[in-house]
């Protein structure tokens, strides 16, 4: 007879699971070691889970999907291209930088077990947009290509979570504020305008009251 699905359960493993993969390592956590963190017995892993490679792809993919998601809601509902980039800047970046544990995951054992590409092309194709709607507005000639905007992705972003990520490993008083205050600045100065502030985000179920 299969087992009961339970989706508290599935969430509670990869919970602990993402824990414990930034804590110790990938392959110094083993299944024993995630299913005693959350009190079940290591079959129950096996209902929702393949393998422990398939934990850490799904903690990685449900979580980036979950930003993204989120970042898209907001900015098709900011008519403005600098409230849109003011949304990307102070809101989303800051929140998903300040989660040690998801950069962990990514820039270590993770990046073998998601398609890290695919992930750069969507948040390079919202944010490109994005930008090329600001230099428009401002009456630019700035437009960024596909591989542009992917290649910013990757230096901005990227760079961000190993800067952040090395300055915690080296005890540097560097923080996401400060990245991001950096990075503020530089749009700031290439478009020649003053970004509106933005209140941080907060993490909202895509479901969340659905009853679903």
């Amino acid at each position: 007879m299969a087992r009961e699905r339970d989706e508290s359960k599935r969430l509670g493993i990869l919970a602990e699971a993402k824990r414990l993969f930034a804590e110790r390592g990938f392959h110094a956590t083993s299944v024993q070691d995630i299913v005693k963190g959350v009190d079940l017995p290591v079959g129950t892993v096996y209902t929702y889970f393949q393998n422990k490679d398939d934990i850490i792809r799904t903690a990685i993919d449900e979580g980036w999907s979950q930003f993204y998601d989120e970042v898209e809601r907001a900015c098709a509902a900011e008519p403005s291209p600098a409230g849109r980039m003011a949304l990307i800047v102070d809101s989303f970046l800051p929140r998903l930088l300040a989660d040690v544990e998801f950069i962990s995951l990514i820039m270590s054992d993770g990046l073998r077990y998601t398609d890290i590409n695919d992930k750069l092309e969507r948040l390079g194709a919202l944010i490109g947009s994005v930008v090329n709607e600001l230099a428009r507005e401002r009456g630019m000639t700035v437009s960024l290509s596909p591989k542009q905007a992917i290649t910013a992705i990757a230096v901005f972003f990227l760079g961000s979570m190993d800067t952040i990520r090395v300055a915690r490993m080296a005890g540097l008083s560097l923080g996401e504020r400060d990245v991001m205050s950096f990075i503020r600045l530089v749009i700031e100065g290439a478009f020649r305008i003053s970004l509106p502030k933005v209140a941080p985000a907060e993490s909202v179920p895509p479901d969340a009251g659905s009853g679903s």
